[in-house]
């Protein structure tokens, strides 16, 4: 499944939005839309995915669903598309179809920047790769949004004094060894759990006074271990995956509330998303150039 967002302009009073659960129904879009947002699973362009790249038969292949409702609207194309995606996009094993892609826009009549962007380059606590494209209609130029000095580190999200006795996994954790702690390039401080579990992301627990790695949708990055207390470890939970995100614990309690996710799958939805802080920025740089019309 891909979900088509659509921002219209602002000029606009009715403040109209639409919601499609499923791309191929799509084949007409709404006038006079500002920007168009898009992406598409990224299984076949992860490096924990299969790696089959960006070709129809493919799940990240419904980035040609786009093309198709962007030929379908020449007369009515959106002024500035915006795509956003993991960074493996842009590595030498799929820049070939990610070109393609770029040219397509461009019969088109857009102009288009791609750039990988970290979220704890922009406010974050995370250590979050992606690429982001903009591709837009004008003579103007677009221009990227500067990186700023920050020290947010995990303690902006994490809950202190949530220490439920059953979700602690300190006694668990503890019957292996661990390695001294040790401080990345990305500013994260690491302690690995030897022999924990074969997969080699989860074997780490993550201290709170340092920035942590990147929250994913599944596997062993939607259970991020910290350490919250001298004996106390504990994964993330949904309203810290929330805020990891940029969004409110507030956020999270609504959806909470509806009844309709279950905690894990708020965490799934989390991980799914993009980092509100490198959004407000590169909408803030998207604003200025419509304005430069």
């Amino acid at each position: 499944m891909i979900r088509l967002s659509l921002s219209l302009s602002t000029n606009n009073k009715n403040n109209y939005y639409s919601w499609y659960s499923d791309i191929h129904q799509v084949n007409q879009i709404p006038k006079n839309i500002d920007i168009f947002t898009y992406s598409f699973p990224c299984q076949d362009l992860s490096t924990q995915g299969l790696q089959k790249g960006l070709n129809p038969s493919t799940r990240s292949g419904l980035l040609w669903q786009i093309k198709r409702i962007l030929e379908n609207n020449l007369d009515n194309l959106p002024k500035v598309l915006l795509m956003e995606n993991v960074k493996n996009l842009a590595s030498q094993k799929f820049r070939g179809e990610f070109n393609n892609w770029i040219n397509f826009l461009k019969t088109l009549g857009y102009k288009s920047k791609w750039k990988i962007l970290n979220s704890a380059d922009f406010g974050s606590s995370q250590n979050r790769q992606r690429v982001f494209m903009v591709s837009w209609l004008t003579n103007k130029k677009f221009e990227w949004p500067s990186t700023i000095k920050h020290n947010n580190n995990l303690k902006k999200i994490l809950d202190f004094s949530h220490l439920p006795d059953e979700e602690n996994l300190a006694s668990k954790i503890f019957k292996y060894q661990l390695t001294s702690p040790r401080i990345t390039n990305s500013r994260i401080k690491k302690s690995q759990i030897i022999n924990f579990t074969k997969f080699n992301s989860e074997n780490y627990i993550y201290y709170p006074d340092f920035f942590g790695p990147t929250l994913t949708a599944s596997g062993a990055n939607s259970r991020l271990k910290f350490l919250i207390q001298e004996n106390y470890i504990r994964e993330i939970n949904f309203y810290e995956a929330f805020k990891y995100m940029g969004f409110t614990a507030r956020d999270a309690r609504k959806i909470y509330k509806t009844n309709l996710v279950q905690p894990k799958s708020i965490i799934f939805l989390a991980g799914n998303s993009i980092s509100i802080e490198v959004l407000k920025a590169l909408f803030e740089k998207i604003v200025l150039l419509l304005e430069k019309e």
